[in-house]
């Protein structure tokens, strides 16, 4: 019905699948009326600038405040 319908992805996954895994559920299982969330578990790359480089594809599919 008129439910909120909110979204919540815990990604504990190897660092090289978190770009794909964000854009599949980005793409086809977000919320419409609700809010989506990403938690990614540490480690998160392997040194500052790989980190920079997943938070810049993260940020292809999600807002700032969607990331955690």
């Amino acid at each position: 019905g008129g439910r909120l319908s909110n979204r919540l992805f815990y990604l504990s996954i190897p660092p090289n699948v978190f770009i794909n895994a964000v854009k599949c559920a980005s793409l086809s299982a977000s919320s419409s009326n609700g809010w989506t969330r990403v938690i990614v578990e540490k480690p998160f790359g392997r040194d500052s600038e790989s980190s920079a480089a997943l938070t810049r594809g993260l940020k292809k599919y999600l807002k700032e405040d969607q990331i955690f």
